[in-house]
Order: structure tokens, then C-alpha cells, then sequence
């Protein structure tokens, strides 16, 4: 999935498990981006998607 904000993917994301995102992505890795928390696209979850 890509970032809301940045609109890079989850892997240019480093791991972080103090991130709000439910992906527990943090600082996007691409050198000139300067997003600091990864932003799920999907910010809840709908119960019939599950």
C-alpha cells in the first residue's frame, strides 16, 4: 500500500513499532521525501471488509 501522505509504498518505509499506522511503518527511506510517519490509505477498517 502507499503512504496517504507521501505516496511512497510501505517497503520505503522503515519499521518503527512506537507509528500510529497499523502497518507500524515510520520515516519514508527515499532520500529527498521528507515524510516522518507512514499514513495508512485506509484509516479504519470497515467491519465487512474483514
Amino acid at each position: 500500500m502507499n503512504c496517504k501522505r507521501c505516496h511512497h509504498t510501505d517497503e520505503a518505509h522503515v519499521p518503527n513499532e512506537q507509528s500510529n499506522s497499523l502497518m507500524k511503518m515510520g520515516k519514508c527511506q527515499i532520500p529527498t521525501c521528507m515524510c516522518q510517519q507512514y499514513l495508512d490509505p485506509i484509516q479504519e477498517i470497515d467491519e465487512e471488509l474483514l
